[in-house]
C-alpha cells in the first residue's frame, strides 16, 4: 500500500496567519470521509493548534520522547487527539520546557511512520529554522510557504526561498500563499519583492479571528466562506491527479 503525503506548512515570520492555514487545511483534507488526516503541531514552545481546534490533549509529542529510536505504529496512534472522525491531531508540549527534549531526530522518526496510517499528513511549524523544522521541510512532499502582503513578511519569505533552494528542495514541490491578500501591496508589488509566483492568496475577513477563538475552522463551520473556498481549492490542488488517495479501493 503506498504511503500518504506529508505537507508542511511554514513561515518564517510570526503572524501570517500559518496555523490558520495548516487547521483548515487539515479539515478540508479530510471532508471527504474515505481520507484520513494527521495534523502535526510542531511549534513546541508555544503551538495553538490545540486552542483553534478547541481541544484538551491527554498525550502530546512530549510522551513521545520515552519511545525515541523504538516507535512503532502502536505507540504513535497513542499519542493522538481526535478532533472528528478522519482527522486525528499530534500535538505540541503544554508544559513550558517540555518541547526543548523533543529533537529533529524524534520528529524524523515520528514523521516516517505517519504516511502508513493516514492519506495525509499536514505539519504546522514554528517560525524559525532549526533541527525540527528542518526535518519537518525534509520529510515533506510539498512546502507550502505562509506570508502577508506587507514589507517584512516578504522579504522574510524572500530569505526563505533562498534557503530552501540552497538546500536543494525541488521548487516544484511548493506552493507560496498570500494570507490576508486585500490587505497589502499590489500584485506586481509582491512579485517583485519575493521574486517568485505567488500560487494562492486567501482574502482578508474579519471574522477569521472570532473562529479561532472559538475553536472552530472556518472551513468546518462555513464551509461557503470565501476563505474556506480559497483553502478547499489548495486542497484540491495537492491531491494525486486522479484524485484518489492511498487507502482508497481501487476503482471498479
Amino acid at each position: 500500500m503506498p504511503d500518504g503525503r506529508i505537507i508542511t506548512v511554514f513561515a518564517a515570520k510570526g503572524g501570517c496567519g500559518k496555523t490558520t492555514v495548516a487547521t483548515n487545511l487539515a479539515v478540508a483534507l479530510a471532508a471527504r470521509g474515505t481520507r484520513r488526516v494527521c495534523l502535526v503541531d510542531l511549534d513546541l514552545r508555544c503551538g495553538d493548534v490545540a486552542e483553534a481546534l478547541g481541544l484538551r490533549p491527554r498525550y502530546t509529542l512530549r510522551n513521545a520522547v520515552g519511545w525515541a529510536g523504538e516507535l512503532t505504529a502502536g505507540r504513535v496512534a497513542l499519542l493522538m487527539t481526535k478532533f472528528r472522525p478522519g482527522l486525528d491531531c499530534l500535538l505540541a508540549p503544554t508544559a513550558p520546557g517540555d518541547g526543548e527534549r523533543i529533537s529533529g531526530a524524534l520528529v524524523s522518526e515520528l514523521l516516517s511512520q505517519l504516511p502508513a496510517a493516514y492519506d495525509f499528513v499536514v505539519v504546522d511549524t514554528p517560525a524559525r529554522f532549526d533541527g525540527v523544522v528542518l526535518a519537518a521541510l525534509d520529510a515533506a512532499d510539498h512546502h507550502v510557504l505562509v506570508t502577508t502582503p506587507d514589507r517584512p513578511a516578504l522579504k522574510s519569505l524572500r530569505r526563505t526561498l533562498d534557503v530552501l533552494d540552497l538546500l536543494m528542495y525541488d521548487p516544484d514541490a511548493r506552493s507560496v500563499l498570500v494570507n490576508r491578500s486585500a490587505n497589502g501591496l499590489p500584485a506586481a508589488d509582491l512579485d517583485q519583492l519575493i521574486r517568485s509566483p505567488i500560487t494562492w492568496q486567501l482574502p482578508s475577513r474579519d471574522d477569521v479571528p472570532a473562529s479561532i477563538n472559538r475553536g472552530e475552522p472556518l472551513a468546518l463551520t462555513q464551509p461557503d466562506h470565501p476563505v474556506s473556498q480559497a483553502v478547499r481549492r489548495l486542497a484540491d490542488a495537492l491531491l494525486p491527479s486522479d484524485g484518489r488517495c492511498s487507502r482508497d479501493p481501487p476503482p471498479g
